[in-house]
């Protein structure tokens, strides 16, 4: 009986071969879509859970005039230690993840400079987090000063196979909680005492971030600095007793009157709060989970329409066959079994395909956006896959015996007869198909929204240069620690050298990343003068390199004159050409004003000054522009340049101005990539069901149209028969998803200074798009149905 069931169900599909092919794509891309976009989701809702006592640990923040602060001050884990309170087993602290630079030694005679992101915090760490000690000693570590607990990936990435325990790491410059003994290059020397396995990233503490060492009993850390007590800037965490909760421990702070006060006798309100319950609510991540949540349930939703459309309406194609099947004593199982068998077979394929997808898709299966990387481990992905392929089969068996039990309700007379189905199916496919086209509608306007802004951006940010003189521009960061200001300098007179070269400018800071300081004052020395404004230190060529004009006045001809931007320039009462302004106690004379400059379109500009650097002040960044035409020779040069004179720790960097903006303007340039992609999917899965569907009607009413061409009935009269329906499915969605679409563009718009035009032709131009492909698709099918010999339909029929 089975082989029997395998082989109608083989007979069916291969009977409709497109149609076959057609569902099996959109079911594998959409089940493939909705899995990556769930795993970022279920990352994001698995907060934390890495931790072996995740359950019992609670985070503590304090509370000034009802607004909750991010971070607390060093000292309040040593405040709550001091209680003893029953509810608690241990309380630890933990600063931000920050950057570090060391010197490492690598072996006898050999170090190398690294750059580590790095998580200070107290011994206690170990009890509240657990992390698991491959080599070297927890206790040993907290004993000892400036201990480094090293990631497995870090000790690997550094030593090889070299044993790690007992190698010696140098700070190279001082930091910013450093005791004043410490010297401006640093010199502290820490010692590695232990190695554990990598940090969970799925954690509110460092979420998305690679942690790749921990340091204990830090002489230069904000744990052990002189004012720990009054800067906040760490986390504190408690690890539960068994059977205690986070209110008991609320309740006996409460009961206890216990109020933190710094040395500015701030005092605050403490509260408790299971670990991750405010980042969840607060955080990017809530809007990641919420965003790629809505992404698959959308494909997977469209993707679903499409597959049971076509293999129902199939099934219902076959009254003729069950009304013979029960005619011959067979019954609702049967015919369950046998409607269930051909479902299966179209699933193992889907599956085989997705996992080709996984296997294809691998290396390329990550998400970076701003400093958060998420990278798709394939096996956990496979694991979700296999999730929600069984209850996928679940679905599928149920709506085979929805379908079987409504086929076997069917009268015999009225299925052998091979009658119409009722009006009913056809509103319920016109449904499947609407909310498609919806999804459709949605996605594809948010992708041309994308791409707009994207370009809107890139054309607005250093606006005076073509984006083809933004993309000859090469970005090279200086900003290394262990280099000096002569060392950076000569990289730099090395790469001038090149005939490729152009032009080189030097700079304090990366352009799209930061300014040289904000503030300026009208009177020497005065605070109280204080005016709000960005502050850019460059060098003489920066105008004519950036082409940016100067407007008013002249450029400056000395280290005493300062130039500003018409925003500034603008803002001020009274008029700025001739006035001294003041970077604290060095006075500037304005000179001229220069053309608005935009390097920021999240938020509204103060305006510009611009100050004259100094031959000796720190450089930090450098940008080559390069002979047009010579754009590939110059960064091969730069690039071997930088292997020369950089350490084999450090890897070479270079990009483009363009590159620069692409990078920092995440929201579009990542987000449109992600989305396109998406859109095409539900582009394409929509119009495979509108392909299914015209088919299933062109196959049901050959008849009719056998009659209609017999009766004078030309092509383009049938094709507007079948046509008009999917007309009006195109306008009244359309009427539904773009005030929708209108309202979310209204609340996007606020986040910046410059966005693009959504007038009537952003719409027109998606609906005219989305209308072309849609028939174009029921036209090719459409026409051969019309040019088929009616005498040839009337005998199939």
């Amino acid at each position: 009986m089975i082989k029997h069931y395998f082989i109608v169900a083989l007979r069916n599909l291969l009977k409709y071969k497109t149609q076959t092919i057609i569902s099996i794509i959109g079911l594998a891309v959409g089940l493939f879509s909705f899995s990556l976009c769930f795993y970022c989701s279920r990352f994001v809702e698995s907060l934390n859970t890495d931790f072996t006592h995740c359950e019992r640990l609670a985070e503590i923040h304090l509370c000034q005039d009802g607004h909750r602060k991010a971070s607390v001050q060093a000292n309040l884990p040593e405040e709550l230690r001091k209680l003893a309170l029953p509810e608690v087993e241990a309380i630890a602290c933990i600063t931000y993840p920050a950057e570090r630079d060391y010197n490492v030694e690598v072996g006898d005679d050999k170090v190398l400079p690294y750059t580590f992101t790095v998580l200070e915090t107290d011994s206690l760490y170990d009890r509240l987090f657990t992390p698991r000690v491959l080599s070297g000693s927890w206790k040993v570590a907290a004993r000892t000063p400036n201990s480094i607990i090293l990631s497995e990936s870090t000790a690997r990435k550094v030593f090889g196979t070299a044993p790690a325990i007992g190698k010696r790491m140098t700070l190279n410059r001082r930091l910013y909680t450093s005791p004043e003994s410490t010297p401006k290059e640093g010199g502290i020397a820490y010692t590695v005492q232990a190695v554990v396995s990598d940090l969970p990233v799925n954690t509110s503490m460092n979420f998305m971030m690679t942690i790749d060492l921990l340091t204990l009993n830090d002489s230069e850390g904000l744990l052990h600095c002189n004012w720990r007590d009054t800067m906040t800037g760490a986390y504190a965490y408690a690890l539960l007793r068994p059977d205690k909760s986070c209110a008991d421990l609320q309740q006996t702070l409460k009961e206890r009157l216990f109020t933190f006060s710094n040395r500015e006798k701030e005092i605050s309100e403490v509260v408790v709060a299971p670990i991750g319950q405010f980042f969840k609510r607060e955080s990017m991540a809530h809007y990641l989970s919420l965003i790629t949540g809505i992404i698959g349930v959308l494909i997977l939703l469209s993707g679903l329409l499409n597959f049971f459309h076509f293999e129902i309406g199939t099934f219902f194609n076959r009254t003729r066959e069950c009304s013979v099947r029960r005619v011959t004593g067979g019954g609702v199982e049967q015919l369950f079994a046998l409607l269930l068998t051909q479902l299966v077979l179209v699933l193992i394929v889907a599956l085989l395909l997705m996992l080709w997808a996984v296997e294809l898709l691998s290396p390329y299966l990550h998400l970076s956006l701003f400093q958060l990387n998420l990278v798709i481990e394939p096996q956990l992905l496979l694991q979700h896959l296999a999730e929600y392929f069984g209850f996928l089969l679940l679905l599928c068996a149920l709506l085979c015996w929805m379908t079987a039990v409504r086929l076997h309700r069917i009268k015999v007379q009225t299925g052998l007869r091979g009658g119409e189905r009722k009006r009913g199916k056809h509103r319920m496919r016109n449904v499947m198909l609407g909310t498609q086209f919806f999804i459709c509608w949605i996605f594809v306007s948010f992708t041309v929204a994308l791409f707009l802004q994207a370009e809107t951006t890139t054309n607005a940010l250093f606006g005076t240069l073509t984006q083809r003189e933004k993309a000859a521009i090469f970005s090279i960061p200086l900003d290394y620690t262990f280099w000096k200001h002569e060392q950076k300098l000569q990289m730099v007179n090395r790469i001038r050298t090149h005939a490729g070269v152009k032009e080189v400018l030097l700079s304090d800071v990366n352009y799209m990343q930061g300014v040289s300081g904000t503030g300026i004052l009208t009177e020497k020395d005065n605070r109280d003068s204080y005016l709000e404004v960005n502050v850019m230190a460059v060098p003489a060529n920066f105008f004519t390199f950036m082409h940016l004009p100067v407007v008013k006045g002249k450029p400056m001809a000395n280290q005493n004159e300062m130039l500003v931007d018409e925003v500034f320039a603008r803002k001020q009462k009274e008029a700025v050409m001739g006035r001294m302004l003041y970077n604290f106690s060095e006075g500037y004379t304005v000179c001229g004003v220069a053309e608005t400059f935009i390097a920021d379109v999240y938020n509204e500009s103060p305006g510009f000054v611009f100050l004259p650097t100094h031959s000796e002040d720190y450089v930090g960044h450098c940008y080559v522009k390069a002979v047009a035409g010579q754009e590939h020779e110059v960064k091969a040069w730069i690039e071997k340049v930088q292997r020369q004179c950089l350490p084999e720790s450090v890897t070479p960097r270079v990009s483009t101005l363009l590159n620069d903006i692409h990078e920092e303007q995440a929201v579009e340039y990542k987000m449109k990539s992600i989305i396109l992609f998406f859109s095409i999917v539900s582009v394409i899965i929509t119009l495979l069901g509108v392909y299914s569907a015209i088919t299933l009607d062109t196959e049901r009413r050959q008849k009719e149209v056998a009659i209609r061409k017999v009766n004078g009935a030309g092509v383009w009269r049938i094709i507007v028969l079948f046509a008009r329906l999917y007309g009006w499915l195109l306008i009244v969605t359309a009427a539904l998803s773009f005030p929708l679409v209108g309202v979310v563009l209204r609340l996007w718009k606020q986040g910046y200074t410059v966005f693009f035009q959504t007038g009537i032709g952003f719409y027109a131009g998606i609906f005219a798009a989305v209308t072309l492909v849609t028939a174009f698709t029921i036209f090719l099918r459409i026409v051969r149905t019309a040019r088929m010999n009616p005498a040839e339909s009337i005998k199939n029929e």
